[in-house]
């Protein structure tokens, strides 16, 4: 299962960086990636949660935008 969200991130990774991010926030903070006691324990902490999702949909946001290279 570590695995295989492991491949999924990758593939959203290729997409946009934010967006690996923050999935990567939400994985942790539902319980889906194991990280506690590891160096990214603080991605399942709310306020990382909070900023990487911030983060990713500005991201998606202002790509769009037709100002954007």
């Amino acid at each position: 299962m570590l695995y295989l969200l492991a491949l999924l991130i990758g593939v959203v990774a290729g997409l946009r960086a934010g967006t690996a991010l923050a999935v990567t926030a939400w994985g942790a903070w539902l319980g889906w990636l194991p990280v506690a006691g590891t160096w990214a324990s603080f991605m399942g902490h709310w306020i990382a949660l909070g900023i990487s999702t911030i983060l990713g949909v500005v991201e998606l946001i202002t790509d769009q935008l037709p100002s954007t290279p």
